[in-house]
């Protein structure tokens, strides 16, 4: 009989650790990526070329996007455990693994884009810039990705919880994941360097995801 209730308490015990985890890393997703947006060079000049020259040569650049990585990764990871601890319940829980590989996607396009900084002399004398090349390829199908799954995850969330703090918290969900999705693919159409400010609207994912963090760990 002793026997049974260590065990009992021991898996308890383990729930408890997974859904910290969960919160952990959803808080630590949405920090760091907020962190890595601040950091972020803001570009200058006439064409996307000439932006992204104006941002290569900021120091700010690696710290940057070290930060997204580990943010985007932290992210990715907080969606894999809050399947296996079932953080968010039955309505939601089916679509997670679609969302995870998203932001796994969105998380391998983050490594050429920070290493496209080591091109900028290529770029600017008009050479093969292969990297940069590879970045901006992904980066066309990543923010769509990462934008819609991440607008589209915080309404399930919400009509499964059905609070206040659900509703405001998928108001920047929605809003950023939908603008930053449309980033890369409005850049890349129009070639107006104009557009690079819809970037931003990644912070609205970010509060997203420290919110739902706070809120899971509150539980």
């Amino acid at each position: 009989m002793a026997s049974e209730t260590v065990e009992v308490v021991g898996v308890d015990h383990d729930g408890r650790t997974s859904r910290r985890l969960t919160a952990g890393l959803f808080v630590a997703g949405g920090l760091l990526m907020a962190a890595g947006g601040q950091l972020h060079p803001r570009g200058s000049g006439d064409s996307v070329d000439a932006h992204l020259l104006s941002m290569f040569e900021s120091p700010a650049w690696p710290l940057a996007h070290l930060l997204l990585l580990a943010g985007a990764v932290a992210s990715c990871l907080a969606f894999v455990t809050a399947r296996r601890v079932e953080a968010f319940g039955p309505s939601v829980q089916r679509w997670l693994p679609g969302v995870a590989a998203a932001w796994a996607f969105g998380a391998a396009e983050l490594v050429p884009h920070l290493l496209a900084a080591g091109e900028a002399h290529a770029l600017e004398h008009h050479e093969s810039t292969p990297v940069l090349d590879v970045h901006l390829l992904m980066q066309v199908i990543a923010t769509p990705a990462v934008g819609l799954t991440g607008a589209f995850v915080a309404v399930l969330v919400h009509r499964a919880s059905r609070t206040w703090a659900s509703g405001v918290l998928a108001v920047f969900g929605v809003v950023g994941g939908l603008l930053y999705a449309a980033a890369a693919p409005v850049v890349v159409l129009t070639e107006d360097p104009a557009f690079t400010v819809l970037f931003a609207c990644q912070a609205g994912l970010a509060v997203w995801l420290l919110g739902t963090g706070v809120r899971l760990a509150r539980r």
